[in-house]
C-alpha cells in the first residue's frame, strides 16, 4: 500500500533526525529549540508584586526572578519580556505572540483547558484594602454583598468571580485595570473597598505615601470554600515536554534560601509557599 510505504518513510526520516538530534522535516519547534536559539519571548502582567517595573525601569517581582532562574538552570535564554493587559495573556500565548506568560496566573480547572501550567509557585489567601478605620465595617466578600457597597477589583481576576459567587452584584463590582486604579477608586470613595491577593495588598498599602489605606485580615475561604489560589506560568498546551523539564529545575528552587529571599523581597511570606499541586487544582 502507498499509504504504509510513505509512513515507513516519515517514520525512517524522524528516527534519523532524532538521532542526529535535529528537529525533524515538519515537526514544530519547541520552547527548548527556541530557547537555545533565539530565546523565549515572555509575557507578564504589570502587577506587584510577582511582575512590574521598578523605578529604574527594570522588569522586578516574584515571577519574573523566578523564570529567569529555571530558565537559566535549563540553558535557555529570554529574548524578550512584554508586559500587556491581562485580557491578551492567554489569547497571545495561544496566538504565538509570547511562549511563557508569567504573571502568577491562578491555576483553575478551566484555564488548565485552555493552557499547560507548570507547577505553582506560591499559594495565597485574599485580602480586601480600604480607607483608614474601615468606615463601611468590611471583612470579606460577603460583607461587601450584606452591606451593599461597592467593590474594586482587576477586571478578570479571581476576585470578580468570588465576589459574584456569594451574590455580589455585577453591578457592585468595579472592574478596574489595575491596582493604581483600584486604589484611586477607594480614595475617591467610588469604592469602598479593593479586592485583592494578600502579598498585594501588603505591598500596595506600604507603598502608598499618604497612609490613607489599611489591609483588612487576610481570609481562606469564600463561602465555606478553600480561596487561596496558587500561580504558575502558562505555556501552550503541546509544551509537555518542555513543562516536565523545567517542573524539575523550578522542585529544585522552590523553598531554597535563594527563593525565600526572592519572597521575602517582594511581600511574600513563607507561610505563602505552594501546597498544591497542578494536577489536582486542575480537579477543581
Amino acid at each position: 500500500m502507498k499509504f504504509n510505504g510513505l509512513r515507513r518513510t516519515l517514520l525512517k526520516t524522524v528516527a534519523a533526525a532524532a538521532f542526529a538530534g535535529v528537529p525533524a522535516m515538519g515537526t514544530a519547534e519547541t520552547l527548548e529549540d527556541r530557547g537555545k536559539a533565539d530565546g523565549l519571548r515572555v509575557a507578564y502582567y504589570n502587577f506587584a508584586p510577582f511582575a512590574y517595573v521598578d523605578g529604574e525601569g527594570k522588569v522586578i517581582g516574584e515571577q519574573v526572578e523566578i523564570l529567569r532562574h529555571v530558565l537559566g538552570e535549563m540553558g535557555l535564554s529570554i529574548a524578550s519580556e512584554t508586559s500587556t493587559e491581562w485580557g491578551n495573556l492567554i489569547p497571545g500565548l495561544k496566538a504565538d505572540r509570547f511562549d511563557i506568560v508569567a504573571a502568577a496566573m491562578f491555576v483553575t480547572p478551566k484555564r488548565c483547558n485552555e493552557v499547560a501550567f507548570s507547577e505553582p509557585t506560591f499559594g495565597i489567601q485574599q485580602a480586601l484594602v480600604v480607607k483608614n478605620g474601615n468606615p463601611s465595617g468590611l471583612t470579606e466578600y460577603e460583607s461587601v454583598r450584606e452591606a451593599g457597597v461597592t467593590m474594586a477589583a482587576i477586571s478578570g481576576t479571581a476576585q470578580v468571580d468570588w465576589a459574584k459567587s456569594v451574590g455580589v452584584q455585577e453591578a457592585s463590582i468595579m472592574q478596574v485595570p489595575d491596582t493604581p486604579t483600584g486604589l484611586a477608586a477607594v480614595r475617591a470613595g467610588r469604592a469602598d473597598a479593593f479586592a485583592i491577593d494578600a502579598p498585594g495588598a501588603r505591598l500596595a498599602v506600604a507603598s502608598n505615601d499618604g497612609g490613607e489605606f489599611e489591609m483588612l485580615q487576610p481570609f481562606a475561604e469564600v463561602d465555606g470554600k478553600p480561596a487561596s489560589p496558587h500561580g504558575a506560568y502558562a505555556v501552550r498546551p503541546d509544551e509537555a515536554a518542555f513543562v516536565a523539564a523545567f517542573n524539575a529545575k523550578l522542585a529544585a528552587f522552590i523553598g531554597t534560601p535563594e527563593h525565600l529571599k526572592i519572597m521575602e523581597a517582594h511581600g511574600l511570606q513563607p507561610s505563602e509557599l505552594p501546597s498544591r499541586s497542578t494536577a489536582d487544582l486542575c480537579k477543581g
